[in-house]
């Protein structure tokens, strides 16, 4: 039943030895990373794994990375260790972020609020999105406040902003 309900599903699933080779990949990690059958990985969710400097046993454990760029999508990506394997999970988020901009769309928010709520969506920081838009950190505050209020004020739910982002606009 697990194998079934894993072949049908949008996820990536590789498996690899102690050593970063892969063992196992399914059709969509293969479509994502290309066929790495016997290959030592070092890149992708490889490199999230490596650049994690807040893992306590580096081998052991599970992490998970929200919003990481893999190849040319986001995914959340879950890695699990053990002493004999890494399995990592590569879940697709961009047809909800798709979903996500179709539902704010159609909120009255304006074009600028619209960028802002789309990276909002990506996991982007204050300053990165400052960056991003090119504006101060005064100016993005006034964007959100804007967009939390309008949502606020109708009624309207923000299920698709980050838990976070949401806790601190209301």
């Amino acid at each position: 039943m697990l194998e079934e309900a894993l072949t049908g599903a949008e996820l990536g699933i590789c498996i690899k030895d102690t050593e970063r080779a892969v063992l196992a990949q399914n059709d969509r990690c293969r479509s994502i990373c290309g066929d790495r059958s016997g290959e030592v990985c070092e890149d992708g969710c490889m490199a999230l794994h490596r650049d994690d400097d807040s893992l306590q046993w580096p081998d052991w454990g599970t992490t998970v990375h929200r919003n990481a760029r893999i190849e040319d999508g986001h995914y959340d990506v879950t890695l699990i260790c053990s002493s004999e394997r890494m399995v990592t999970l590569l879940q697709p988020l961009d047809k909800k972020y798709e979903e996500a901009m179709a539902y704010y769309r159609a909120q009255d928010l304006t074009p600028r609020e619209l960028e802002v709520v789309s990276l909002l969506l990506r996991g982007r920081s204050n300053t990165e999105i400052t960056g991003d838009l090119g504006i101060s950190h005064a100016t993005l505050r006034t964007h959100l406040n804007r967009v939390y209020s309008k949502l606020r004020d109708q009624g309207i739910d923000t299920h698709f902003l980050p838990r976070r982002r949401t806790a601190a606009g209301q």
